[in-house]
């Protein structure tokens, strides 16, 4: 079922600077006449400096007049959409062509028709239903009154931070825990302590510190106390999730010079665990640089003064090697085209890597994830992708995101990534159409799955959350669960996605030993072992949205009741992604673990470890 517009483009052949008049009717699939009066309808300038806003008229039709130049179309269908209302619906490009008129292209690949009288056709999707073995899962017991889901962030306790925005741009957090069967969509919500009242920050990057504290810096938007938008947030925070309690961190420098503002600079945290976050400016006496922080003495130190791209839009990938790869977000330089550059932690310098043959950036960068084989997939603003080897310091081709039919090309530009227990890669890709002074993320989104081994996309099925043509990558955020689905929030809601296969068996962590097989609460244990963070971080998405899961969980079931716990992880001697590294970490158990014999295993990134046999006392009676 669809909403259907029908487009009508008039042109005046008297000048070259004559206005083209085009209008639109809007259709309701339920009752298959027009949608009446009062939905919205617009055309937004690609290259800025218009915007046109209307509602239909009582024949559901609306019209504008516009230059010969390129638009985006946007629509949206309040009376038709009983199952989400409000949605946006599939966005069109409207092109000028040589001889006057205008050319439609959908965003969604439709087959653009025109009817007897020349008009174009064009639609909206409803949202799909779940069905059979759907590689999608919607919440079940979600409360109603939570919405506006955003960032998404896995604490050493298993249960997920959860930042949701209300009205005026206000921000709650929640917390989500796992059913007794390890389940996050049929889990249990509690609010958590929010943040002082003036830091509700918009594409925001966090981190989990090896301290087990949960570390959140800046934000490219925030509303203040007064609920005013403001640009370029410096604020930080810390967050126990023990004590449920934020504290304030100085920013580097008190929040001066340089560091008035922060925004979504590019953000890591290193193997040592000191967190990493670049300069978010131009040029300066000093260079390129960026500033680390130690969360153990909390210090800011600058580092990697040498840096010869801007860090603006772009993002920082762990490496194997325990070292940083950065790709340039632009392509309009043909002297840095392709450039990456490796930051060396020891040295606090960066080095040219060897050079990607073809641009990725196109004023943003996408996702690049280092996979369990150790290579990293880069993929681009530009629908092109590569393939980094760190050990050979060389790239190789990824096919690019398979345009549409319509010719319009699939990007990942601010976009999400994961990578998933099977070792491919779940990515949301948009149509990025740019002029030369703005850039335009169309819905719907594309999901694919790239197949590490084949070296191919794989399209997906569209998520059933929202109607597809409402879904914007832009607006989607991506965790990796301990129990290996992907939570994915996206348009303000959240749903999980299952992929198939399994981890091969090298990438698992390996526990060496555990300092006591008998657990029981108020006792701190420590677990040495190799992987114990994964070969990954898990996630990417680019300069920002930053949530990496490189660090060991510790889940425990019962023998008998098969019911599943986590404990809470803290103290990790590093959170390298390289194969068999060594490292400890300690962990305590809660008083609700029942008693007798379970299974333990460590899990990073989704992947769990081979069990290991404990015995729990002095928690609770089996339920």
């Amino acid at each position: 079922m669809s909403v259907v517009l029908i487009a009508t483009v008039l042109t005046s052949p008297s000048s070259s600077a004559a206005k083209i008049h085009i209008s639109f009717v809007m259709m309701n699939p339920g009752t298959k006449s027009h949608v009446g009066a009062g939905q919205p309808v617009s055309l937004s300038l690609v290259n800025r400096g218009e915007n046109q806003d209307a509602t239909t008229d009582p024949n559901g039709v609306v019209s504008f007049d516009i230059k010969a130049l390129a638009y985006i179309l946007s629509s949206r269908c309040d009376v038709c959409r009983g199952d989400f209302p409000n949605a946006q619906g599939t966005q069109y490009l409207i092109s000028p062509q040589a001889d006057g008129s205008m050319k439609v292209l959908s965003a969604a690949d439709e087959i653009m028709k025109q009817d007897s009288r020349g008009n174009w056709i064009i639609s909206i999707n409803l949202t799909r239903k779940v069905v059979g073995k759907d590689p999608w899962q919607l919440f079940k017991n979600k409360p109603a009154h939570i919405q506006g889901f955003e960032h998404l962030y896995l604490m050493t306790n298993g249960n997920v931070l959860i930042q949701t925005r209300g009205q005026q741009g206000f921000e709650q957090w929640w917390l989500l825990a796992p059913d007794a069967s390890g389940n996050y969509i049929s889990g249990t919500w509690k609010q958590a302590a929010q943040p002082p009242k003036g830091y509700n920050p918009q594409n925001v990057n966090g981190a989990v510190l090896h301290s087990g504290d949960f570390i959140i810096v800046g934000g490219e938007q925030n509303v203040n106390a007064k609920g005013v938008m403001e640009e370029d947030s410096n604020q930080i925070y810390t967050y126990n999730v023990q004590q449920n309690k934020w504290t304030f961190v100085a920013p580097p420098n008190n929040g001066k010079g340089d560091w008035t503002k922060i925004g979504a600079a590019p953000f890591i945290e290193l193997a040592d665990g000191r967190i990493m976050v670049g300069y978010n400016g131009e040029r300066n006496k000093a260079g390129l640089y960026a500033m680390l922080f130690d969360a153990n003495t909390s210090t800011w130190t600058a580092t990697g003064t040498n840096k010869r791209t801007s860090n603006g839009e772009q993002g920082y990938t762990l490496l194997p090697n325990d070292k940083v790869l950065n790709i340039w977000n632009g392509n309009d330089s043909a002297d840095l085209a392709g450039y990456a550059e490796i930051f060396d932690p020891i040295s606090g310098l960066w080095a040219p890597a060897a050079r990607i043959a073809y641009a990725l950036g196109h004023s943003e960068i996408g996702p690049a994830l280092t996979l369990p084989n150790g290579k990293v997939l880069a993929m681009g603003a530009t629908g092109r992708n590569a393939l980094y080897d760190p050990a050979l310091d060389a790239w190789s081709v990824v096919p690019d995101f398979p345009k549409l039919k319509n010719g319009l090309q699939p990007v990942a530009a601010d976009n999400p990534a994961a990578v998933l227990p099977n070792g491919n890669v779940l990515v949301q890709t948009t149509v990025f159409v740019c002029s030369t002074e703005n850039c335009f993320f169309m819905s719907p989104a594309i999901w694919y799955e790239y197949n590490v081994t084949s070296n191919t996309w794989v399209l997906l099925s569209e998520d059933p959350l929202v109607p597809a043509a409402s879904t914007i990558a832009n607006g989607t955020n991506m965790l990796v669960l301990p129990n290996g689905q992907i939570l994915v929030s996206t348009q303000g809601n959240v749903e999980v996605y299952n992929s198939t296969g399994s981890p091969n068996a090298s990438w698992l962590p390996k526990i060496d030993s555990i300092s006591s097989k008998d657990l029981s609460p108020s006792k701190k244990f420590s677990i040495t072992g190799k992987q114990l963070s994964g070969l990954t971080q898990g996630t990417f998405w680019g300069d920002e949205q930053q949530n990496a899961t490189n660090y060991p969980l510790v889940r425990i079931i019962n023998n008998s009741s098969h019911h599943v716990f986590y404990a809470t992880t803290s103290n990790f001697s590093s959170t390298s992604i390289a194969p068999m590294a060594p490292s400890t970490f300690d962990f305590t158990i809660g008083k609700n673990f029942e008693n007798g014999p379970s299974k333990m295993y460590v899990v990073a990134n989704g992947i769990s470890s081979k069990p290991v046999d404990v015995t729990i006392t002095g928690g609770s009676k089996k339920k």
